[in-house]
């Protein structure tokens, strides 16, 4: 097998003189491993292992220097350390062997490698697929009768010695470069990494090797082991075999997390599944030159401006189906254009796009993901943003749910120091679980409005703060957001931190322009201005808080004179009062609505996705009703763009509904006939790409997808998604997410 001739890798293992901790064999197994040809592959002369003497000072930056001469922007790095890890003096470093018993401060200081220094040599370097291993903080073994922090004669515990190396996240943080590493530690902040007595191997260091074998799990899609694949095995088996052991001994505090960054930025190769595996699975051979995750993708904004003197830091928290650098479109380059902005450092906090959000989640699950992700922002804030006087938040979907955890999380030192949070299409007060079951992954049932999570997460808020904040508070919701309930937004919070802004779930943090309103809500908060809202259909917005009876009040009486905007209102709200039938009769009798089969269209439509979100064979029935009466209208006005709209409506309705493909084919057709007759835009070639979907012209169907897609907004990629899946589900029977034309659908206009 060919080797991976652009990987290089430097090991460190250290034995001690001042302890008995030797970590010298689990080095020396990983380049055994490094060099196998049949595993990894690398190059023997790019594999630096330092032990003994060579592990000091000299030799760990001499090591990183000389990796920066053999490395360029498409080379793999990995780095091992196996040792001590320390925050003595104030600074984390990693210690070296040069470090001796009875050193005085200075002494230890020209010994020690401090993380800034590592940190810098990595960011000399040109690559960004670059895995930083760490175990630290040893005990000899769990079972021996020296164990730390045991009991005494009288079942008491005993006092931790302060000096104990019990830093290893936080030397992790100090390393991270915000360049997109991949940095896994064997355990978190005052915990220990621990070696079995049975085994050769420390327990991390243990299952690190079985995970480079292919020892990790059953199943592969491609020939190699990948590094979110033993992130997730580490994070996932070490802390329940501690656990078993802690238990058989008594020993409740004996606890082993690994940390890992959650900025992982490209998914890239660590080793070879072994041919065994390849060979049961049916597995293709591994390439000469294998593809990584990052090739030929876009440079990833881990940092929007850091400068040398900025004391405020305003972090971006995005949802779980956003990316770290891009959900919020424009707003942190506005934002740095605005010299009211000045002082303030601007950061992206959270995943990749490199990274599918389903591979994250599935190591990252459900509420786990936000307790991993709050944990991992509190440690962020203690350790990465440490020099920060004051820090805003800024919070996207689910993002506002790990800010409201982080929160409470952060040591009081810490939490003073956040100054401004605002929470942005995020469902505080929960999902509403019929809501949750039809939209949302079944994992994220926790994030149900009557679960315990978001029981006890507005429990322990409202405890503390009372509804009197420290910091400066506000809540935005939109009316359009078609995952987010108004109700969810703002019901944990008083009307005084409440705002109402336009756009969609995803939508309202792209603004266009310094207008929009989620920009202007988020400068004036920071600048401490007044935000004027502009989104004033006092209407709409009644008519999302359930307040129906104003709306219906103030625009029946003078329904005959109503255009049709107002005539939609009046409709829409009617329906809240489940008053649909008196709301059918205004439309069947108002002179715009029997003339006007856009304003059908559109209610038909708004029928159509009740259906989709909570079906209803009454909303199904309805949307038929005016779908149909549309295109009666449409066809003897001759009006074409109407036509195709309301028959390929129909088509996916006669589908999706009754599942009556005669019907289905009829309308497909239909649409397909009355398109041509219209110029170009982007809803005419959604409709030729659905109705050939239809008609089982896959390819055809492909071509025009992705047309539309070239000139589709976030809105209307998520409304042709909507009703390309669902359609093209109930057409195949399958709702596999490996099938091709459902990749296909979500690389389009989901991506």
């Amino acid at each position: 097998m060919s080797l991976l001739t652009n990987a290089h890798a430097i090991v460190i293992g250290i034995k001690y003189e001042f302890d008995k901790l030797d970590t010298t064999q689990d080095a020396k197994d990983i380049v055994a491993l490094l060099k196998d040809e049949t595993i990894c592959g690398y190059p023997p002369e790019n594999i630096t292992l330092l032990t003994g003497e060579n592990a000091d000072r000299k030799g760990i930056l001499g090591a990183l220097k000389k990796l920066k001469e053999k490395t360029d922007e498409d080379s793999s790095v990995f780095l091992y350390y196996s040792g001590h890890g320390d925050y003595q003096l104030e600074t984390f470093h990693f210690v070296p062997s040069g470090i001796k018993k009875g050193m005085n401060a200075e002494e230890y200081k020209r010994e020690w490698v401090t993380a800034k220094e590592v940190r810098d040599h990595i960011n000399a370097l040109k690559t960004r697929r670059l895995i930083f291993f760490m175990d630290c903080c040893h005990s000899t073994g769990i079972a021996s009768e020296s164990f730390v922090g045991g009991q005494d004669s009288e079942g008491k515990d005993q006092k931790k010695d302060q000096n104990e190396f019990t830093q290893a996240d936080g030397l992790a943080q100090k390393v991270d470069t915000e360049k997109g590493i991949s940095v896994i530690a064997s355990c978190k902040e005052n915990q220990k990494s621990y070696k079995l007595d049975a085994d050769k191997n420390s327990l991390f260091t243990k299952h690190l090797l079985m995970a480079l074998q292919g020892q990790h799990q059953t199943e592969f899609v491609d020939p190699y082991v990948r590094i979110l694949q033993v992130a997730g095995y580490l994070m996932r088996t070490i802390p329940p075999i501690l656990e078993k052991i802690a238990t058989k001994w008594k020993m409740p505090h004996v606890v082993q997390e690994p940390y890992v960054n959650l900025e992982l930025y490209d998914d890239f190769i660590l080793s070879y599944v072994p041919k065994k595996i390849r060979d049961k699975m049916a597995l293709p051979e591994p390439e000469d030159t294998p593809k990584t995750q990052a090739k030929g993708k876009k440079e990833v904004r881990t940092v929007f401006r850091e400068t040398e003197g900025a004391n405020n830091l305003l972090l971006f928290i995005h949802g779980f189906s956003g990316e770290a650098g891009d959900t919020f479109g424009k707003i942190p380059d506005m934002l740095i254009k605005d010299p009211k902005m000045d002082g303030w450092d601007m950061k992206p906090f959270g995943y990749s796009q490199f990274i599918d959000p389903e591979l994250g989640k599935d190591i990252w699950a459900g509420v786990k993901d936000v307790d991993r992700i709050a944990e991992y922002l509190c440690t962020s804030v203690r350790y990465k943003f440490v020099k920060y006087d004051r820090i805003a938040v800024v919070a996207h979907s689910l993002g506002g749910l790990i800010a409201q955890r982080a929160i409470l999380d952060f040591r009081e030192e810490f939490r003073s120091k956040i100054s401004h949070v605002i929470l942005l299409g995020t469902p505080s007060n929960g999902i509403e679980p019929e809501k949750l079951t039809k939209l949302w992954n079944n994992k994220y049932k926790e994030m149900s409005s009557e679960g315990a999570f978001i029981g006890g997460l507005r429990k322990e808020w409202d405890d503390r703060y009372h509804g009197n904040y420290p910091f400066t508070l506000r809540v935005a919701g939109s009316v359009d957001d078609e995952f987010v309930t108004l109700d969810s937004c703002f019901t944990p919070f008083d009307a005084d931190h409440r705002f109402t802004i336009d756009g969609r779930h995803l939508g309202m943090v792209k603004p266009k322009n310094e207008e929009d309103d989620c920009y202007r809500l988020i400068l004036s908060t920071l600048t401490d201005t007044e935000f004027a809202n502009q989104y004033t259909n006092n209407e709409e917005i009644n008519i999302a808080l359930g307040k129906y009876d104003a709306v219906v009040k103030k625009l029946l009486p003078e329904k005959e004179a109503l255009d049709k905007n107002g005539l939609k209102r009046l409709v829409f709200a009617l329906e809240g009062l489940d008053r649909r039938e008196e709301a059918l009769k205004i439309l069947d009798e108002h002179p715009s609505a029997q003339e006007d089969t856009d304003l059908m269209g559109i209610i038909g439509g708004r029928y159509k996705r009740a259906y989709l979100k909570f079906p209803s064979q009454e909303d199904a029935e309805t949307a038929f009703v005016y779908y149909e009466l549309a295109l009666e209208k449409s066809t003897t006005n001759k009006n074409y763009e109407q036509i195709y709209y309301h028959a390929i409506n129909l088509a996916f309705l006669s589908l999706v509904v009754k599942d009556n493909k005669t019907d289905m084919t009829k309308y497909a057709e239909q649409a397909l006939h009355v398109a041509k007759n219209c110029p170009d835009n982007l809803w005419k070639y959604a409709t030729v790409a659905e109705a050939n979907m239809y008609l089982n012209k896959l390819e055809t169907a492909r071509k025009y997808y992705k047309m539309a897609s070239e000139q589709a907004g976030i809105r209307e990629k998520i409304s042709i998604h909507l009703n390309a899946y669902a359609g093209y589900t109930s057409l195949m029977q399958t709702d596999n997410p490996e099938d091709p034309f459902v990749v296909f659908l979500k690389e389009q206009f989901l991506s």
